[in-house]
């Protein structure tokens, strides 16, 4: 197992003696005895995303599996949560760097508003795009935001076409302008 100096672990809470969490962000199963009494080495373990950018873990206990933000094992093995907040915020925006120094508990509408998500959010429908008829014409908008208003459609979902989320919506294809 691959040590950092001065990373503190702590257990995971309904894990205990299985998993730990570390300050620096990451998770390790610890040494213990399978079923037949066989010895299992703890390791570090690695997760992958959950599709959304955020790593997620694998943790198992009594046959039973479940996945788990790493983000929020970390910030409830280490950080206290008095008020019963129920998001974990990354503070510089990555939502890979999981380190408690960088987690804090927030609201919904802390996290949402957090930072520079409402800048990038207004800088994406200012980028120009093409609606596509579903006879094949193409026309030229300014911005998401102008073509959802004049053709009388909701923006989210043009933007979740424009990012592959969808396909189409009321029987227009959307691609950004190069």
């Amino acid at each position: 197992m691959s040590k950092k100096e001065n990373e503190t672990w702590k257990d995971i809470e309904g894990y205990e003696g299985l998993y730990q969490a570390s300050d620096f962000g990451r998770v390790r199963s610890l040494d213990r005895k399978d079923a037949r009494g066989n010895r299992i080495k703890g390791k570090v373990l690695v997760g992958g995303s959950d599709g959304k950018g955020y790593r997620q873990i694998t943790l198992w206990r009594d046959g039973d599996v479940k996945n788990n933000l790493t983000h929020r094992l970390v910030a409830k093995a280490f950080l206290d949560n008095p008020n019963n907040l129920p998001e974990v915020n990354h503070k510089d925006e990555g939502k890979e760097n999981n380190a408690v120094s960088n987690l804090e508990w927030c609201t919904s509408r802390y996290n949402i508003m957090y930072g520079t998500r409402t800048k990038r959010a207004a800088k994406a429908k200012e980028r120009p795009i093409y609606v596509v008829s579903g006879s094949g014409h193409r026309y030229f908008f300014s911005s998401t935001k102008k073509a959802a208003e004049l053709l009388g459609l909701d923006g989210g979902n043009v933007s979740e076409c424009l990012h592959g989320k969808r396909k189409h919506h009321h029987g227009f294809l959307f691609m950004w302008a190069v």
